[in-house]
């Protein structure tokens, strides 16, 4: 092989130069090169727009690079100005596939700073013929921003193969507010999604989540309890749920049938002993259990 020409490097070698470009870079680089073999490489590679790496003045150029647009499978969003132009700018191109029509994964690092508007705006249109396939919101902590969202996006009943709702920060406290608990679970049906990670306040709250038909395709699942026990707490100022964390309604109300991975965090030691009793998941090859507590314990060295 003739090695004196730069395009006539060997593919490997090719690919591990490429692997150091941004796909912005990347395609200002070698868009439209007169070389079959590289341009091949080029549509290859996995776009990816990572917002927060970007300056004002480039996503500025984006907005006129069409073919560059036309090729990002993963746009990641942030709070920063770029980040909001873009969002702005894709928002307002309606519907946001016809400017992104390869995209399959979204990423928002500060997802409490598009909750307003993000359902309608862009979530609803990207579920269109399923072409995005992987959302991944990272919220600060449980708050009220996170579980305004995840109420949004019930009553929405849009749902994407795998769904991450990521918490940066433990909040696992006793205190006397409870933020709004996720009452619209009951109403839960998102019938797309195959991966599901999720914050809930109360352990009774997973029977929705593993309710028959509302997630009917859910193969792993990854739960944090933030909160063990309802106890004297108001649950939205409303008379207390119907159903309980036990193994009646377990056992009623779930289906388990399709679940391969389970992964429990912050959850007394009774209740996990109560879910794997009565609860069916012939397909689980996968436990992990995180953080798990005895209660019993806790209420001795409280003195009570």
């Amino acid at each position: 092989m003739d090695i004196s020409k730069f395009e006539s490097l060997p593919t490997e070698l090719w690919l591990h130069i490429l692997s150091y470009l941004s796909s912005f870079d990347l395609f200002k680089a070698f868009f439209r090169i007169n070389n079959k073999r590289i341009q091949q490489m080029i549509d290859s590679q996995s776009f990816l727009l990572n917002t927060k790496l970007i300056s004002y003045s480039e996503m500025n150029q984006i907005f006129v690079m069409h073919s560059y647009l036309l090729q990002l499978r993963t746009i990641i969003l942030s709070n920063s100005c770029s980040s909001s132009a873009f969002y702005n700018y894709w928002t307002k191109n309606l519907p946001p596939m016809s400017v992104t029509p390869k995209v399959k994964q979204l990423i928002l690092l500060n997802a409490s700073y598009y909750i307003y508007g993000l359902v309608d705006s862009l979530l609803i249109p990207l579920s269109v013929g399923n072409s995005l396939e992987y959302l991944h919101l990272i919220f600060q902590c449980p708050d009220r921003t996170y579980m305004m969202f995840i109420t949004f996006l019930i009553q929405a009943q849009i749902s994407f193969h795998t769904m991450i709702f990521e918490i940066e920060k433990d909040w696992y406290c006793d205190r006397e507010v409870v933020y709004s608990s996720l009452s619209e679970l009951k109403n839960l049906h998102w019938s797309s999604t195959v991966q599901l990670t999720l914050t809930i306040q109360f352990p009774f709250e997973m029977i929705f989540i593993l309710e028959t038909n509302a997630i009917p395709f859910l193969e792993h699942l990854y739960i944090t309890v933030e909160q063990e026990q309802l106890r004297i707490k108001p649950y939205l100022d409303a008379p207390p749920p119907q159903i309980q964390f036990c193994e009646s309604d377990i056992r009623q109300m779930t289906d388990g049938t399709r679940l391969q991975t389970l992964v429990l965090r912050h959850l007394a030691l009774y209740n996990v002993i109560i879910l794997i009793r009565s609860f069916n998941m012939p397909l689980l090859n996968k436990l992990t259990l995180v953080d798990i507590f005895d209660e019993s314990y806790t209420r001795f060295d409280n003195g009570s």
